[in-house]
């Protein structure tokens, strides 16, 4: 959308630590100067659950891991 925070591109799958089973697509991004970069993740397979994650979690291992 905006830029490409390091580490994450559209289309990354993460799924949330303790939570297997439910997985969380990257369908744009926003890294506008001046704020921390964010991700809209939809989650898979309906994308029928959409979020703003800051890319800063979606990069923690302690929260998320990407598949």
């Amino acid at each position: 959308m905006f830029g490409r925070p390091a580490g994450v591109s559209v289309g990354d799958r993460f799924t949330k630590v303790g939570q297997p089973s439910r997985v969380f697509i990257v369908m744009a991004l926003d890294d506008r100067p001046g704020r921390p970069p964010h991700a809209f993740v939809s989650a898979a397979p309906n994308g029928g659950d959409s979020r703003l994650i800051a890319v800063s979690a979606l990069t923690d291992p302690t929260l998320f891991r990407q598949l």
